[in-house]
């Protein structure tokens, strides 16, 4: 006789905006392996519509969203991110959080920690970091004695649409989309440990990154390049040749499927490579690009003494 398959994760959604719209409530809403449990936002009138587009609950606070989820998924901006995921870990919630974990690294390490306090789980939406070809590329980087790479991100996200403006738009592309291609260099090449730093957030930055292996890695980073397709690539080189990889070559469905089965995992116990701790460091790195732009030198990555 087979096993009965375990019951769907109840996932609760805090935000309504454009990517909680888009990606997370069909997302999660789809099951099996989660179902979609409610919608909370600070404007109830969007979270009202995004629940009635799906049939659950609009939730009146977040707390009542926590009381009928076991996991959270976070979409929200980086300054409120922060109060909502302590939150939620101190309920015992496993979460799904977004790039970047806050604005600051003093924000990122509160919810590294709280997650670490309550032992639950975790998960970072590192997009790409579920599609199927990027963790192929990454299984052969592995094996891979690579003296360097180069990586860039480069999109017209900037120029309109529903992502350009707000806190993207006044932060730029290090705090936004630096996460992504930082997250694969770092995973393909090693912990970056230095930054040095060139460009405008604005427009257009360039990185050199040390690796903790000894590689160096070159990264281009603009979300106002109008170019079509955009580009997430990273590519390595060594004795043996080369590696690359276009990340944005695998199916999105694929990957959002990846995403919420690994969630639904995480949920009930499994630990994942993209968690709050992955995302804390990432937080380090774009601190130390950042610094690095203003300072115009080498600057080290800070690391976890505790």
């Amino acid at each position: 006789m087979n096993a009965r398959a375990p019951r769907p994760v109840r996932v609760g959604l805090a935000g309504a905006g454009p990517w909680a719209r888009t990606v997370h409530a069909p997302t999660f809403a789809a099951g099996p392996e989660t179902e979609l449990a409610g919608v909370w936002s600070r404007t109830r009138a969007h979270a009202a519509d995004l629940a009635a587009e799906h049939g659950v609950p609009a939730c009146e606070s977040f707390d009542e969203l926590l009381a009928v989820s076991d996991a959270v998924v976070i979409a929200v901006p980086p300054d409120v991110q922060p109060g909502l995921a302590v939150r939620a870990a101190e309920a015992g919630k496993a979460l799904l959080l977004e790039k970047p974990l806050a604005f600051d690294v003093a924000g990122a390490e509160q919810i590294a920690a709280a997650v670490r306090r309550a032992g639950v789980g975790s998960m970072m939406l590192l997009t790409y970091r579920y599609a199927q070809v990027v963790r192929d590329f990454l299984e052969e980087a592995a094996k891979f004695a690579a003296y360097g790479g180069r990586a860039a991100f480069l999109s017209g996200a900037f120029l309109g649409g529903a992502f350009a403006g707000g806190w993207r738009l006044e932060r730029g592309v290090l705090v936004d989309v630096g996460p992504h291609i930082l997250d694969l260099v770092d995973a393909a090449l090693g912990e970056i440990t230095h930054v040095t730093g060139r460009g405008d957030p604005a427009t257009w930055v360039s990185l050199v990154l040390q690796h903790a292996t000894g590689a160096v890695s070159d990264v281009a980073i603009s979300c106002r390049a109008a170019i079509r397709p955009s580009r997430t690539d990273v590519e390595i080189f060594g004795p043996g040749g080369s590696l690359s990889v276009d990340a944005r070559s695998g199916p999105r469905e694929q990957s959002f499927a990846r995403l919420r089965a690994e969630l639904a995992d995480v949920a009930r116990g499994a630990r994942h490579p993209c968690d709050a701790e992955r995302g804390l460091h990432l937080q380090r790195v774009v601190e130390a690009a950042e610094r690095s732009l203003t300072a115009s030198g080498v600057v080290e990555v800070t690391r976890d003494v505790s």
